[in-house]
């Protein structure tokens, strides 16, 4: 359970700062979970240990993306507001199909959840 939330967790905080990074970069919004899984290819079990090991694999765009990422993973009213939505709602940890099922299901995520994607909602 912990692997699936640290799994969870890394990758929504990804998709959810991924917009605005790519839009900063231009670049595809889901590179930096691809470089991810590519490092840590068949490691997805030990993902925490392979980006200790591995990190410095990643471009300097991705290694930001993923600090950024870890640093509001410590604010629950933040996206860590929504890891539990997430698990309960969009089992499915592909990028695009999971950033597809946040959208779809938004609806019925936790009042602090919503909360969360209301504030960080684009202007």
């Amino acid at each position: 359970m912990i692997l699936l939330k640290m799994k969870t967790g890394l990758i929504l905080l990804l998709v959810l700062l991924s917009p605005a990074a790519a839009l900063a970069a231009d670049q595809d919004p889901t590179a930096c979970i691809k470089e991810i899984e590519q490092v840590c290819f068949h490691l997805e079990d030990k993902l925490e240990s392979c980006l200790a090991d591995r990190g410095d694999q990643l471009s300097p765009d991705c290694r930001d993306q993923l600090k950024a990422a870890m640093a509001l993973a410590q604010d629950p009213t933040g996206p860590a507001a929504c890891i539990p939505d997430v698990q309960r709602l969009c089992p499915d940890l592909k990028p695009d199909v999971f950033a597809r099922c946040m959208a779809d299901q938004q609806s019925h995520f936790s009042d602090a959840c919503q909360k969360y994607l209301l504030k960080a909602r684009p202007e």
